[in-house]
Order: C-alpha cells, then structure tokens, then sequence
C-alpha cells in the first residue's frame, strides 16, 4: 500500500501536477506558499489598491488615510472573530 501511494506521488512529480495553477516544484521550492490566510490575501489586496489609487494621485491624502483606518477596523475585526472561534473563548 505504501509502495504504491509512492509510486502515485512520483508519477505525479514526474508528470508535473499542478495545485491552483501552480506547478508542484514551486510548492517544493517555496513550501510556505501552501499554507496562506485569506483575509490577510483580501486585506493586502484591498490595502494594496487604496495605496495605489493615492499614489496616483486619484484620492486625497484625508480619503486615503480614513480608507487605511475602516481596512485596519475590519481586518482587527475579522481576526478577532476568527480568534474567538479558534480559542472557543
């Protein structure tokens, strides 16, 4: 049994699986990329596009900076919820 769920693993290697688009060499090359939080990823993202639209010089400084203050409220927000069901506090 162990010698063939080997065999499947190698054969998958060797044929060059892929996990989300990505090929399996970039998991082994990079292994901490398996493993990513989601509401980080959507707070980065959104965190990411307020800081490009005022780099650009497409929202004022007061619009960015309370657009920064609501994405930090939800993100604490969000992590404490998930916390909370974590610690079944």
């Amino acid at each position: 049994m162990v010698k063939k769920g080997l065999l499947v693993l190698l054969a998958m290697v060797l044929v060059g699986c892929t996990y989300q688009g990505e090929k399996l060499s970039s998991y082994f090359e990079n292994p901490r990329s398996i493993i990513k939080d989601p509401h980080f990823t959507n707070y980065k993202a959104k965190r990411d596009a307020l800081e490009s639209q005022y780099l650009q010089k497409e929202i004022s400084y007061a619009d960015y900076s309370e657009g920064m203050d609501a994405l930090d409220e939800s993100y604490a927000k969000e992590v404490q919820e998930r916390d909370a069901k974590i610690s079944y506090k």
